[in-house]
């Protein structure tokens, strides 16, 4: 028994010198240049500067080639994508809790009840599909866009400047591959 209780005690002791020096070892490293007085003031001001905005002239701004007004037209592309897609999920959220809310209410072996839950498979169907279509464009021609289908027409959206014919038969053959919306119902333009 006093074996035990030593043991205990000496397995205890080294827990509690290797977490001490595993704090002092992270302590000394997240310290900049390992002095003990230390210097926050570089890692107040990165901490600062997290999420400013900078703005430069365009004279300064040729960093990667792009010039602000590029960067501000990315921006409101990238803007528009974001807001049509906030648009397009609050539609089909509103309208799967309106089925949901018809189905709940109709009687479980009804036929009503039967096409309302054919009608949420089909718009969980129509949400996967345009995710789909979307991913697959994006990763096909580098731009951002927008799919909508509804019924048998599909609108494509891609940021301006992105289509040419080769796009386009791209977009076109996406669409088609993975709908069945006919090619004359394929609507693609650019924001």
């Amino acid at each position: 028994m006093n074996m035990l209780i030593k043991r205990r005690q000496l397995v205890m002791a080294t827990l509690v010198v290797a977490l001490g020096s595993a704090v002092f070892v992270n302590w000394y490293f997240t310290n900049s240049d390992g002095n003990v007085t230390g210097s926050t003031e570089t890692t107040n001001e990165y901490v600062q500067s997290l999420g400013e905005a900078k703005y430069v002239n365009s004279e300064n701004a040729k960093t990667d080639g792009t010039t602000n007004e590029a960067k501000a037209t990315a921006s409101k592309n990238t803007d528009y994508f974001a807001t049509v897609k906030l648009k397009r999920t609050k539609a089909h959220d509103e309208a799967l809790e309106n089925m949901r809310a018809l189905l709940k209410d109709a009687p479980e072996s009804s036929e009503s009840a039967k096409e309302i839950s054919e009608s949420i498979d089909a718009l969980s169907k129509t949400i996967k599909l345009e995710a789909d279509i979307e991913a697959l464009i994006s990763a096909k021609l580098k731009c951002e866009c927008v799919v909508m289908i509804n019924d048998d027409n599909a609108e494509v959206v891609v940021t301006k400047g992105s289509l040419n014919e080769s796009t386009i038969l791209q977009i076109t053959d996406a669409v088609l591959n993975n709908t069945e919306v006919k090619a004359e119902d394929i609507k693609i333009s650019e924001s």
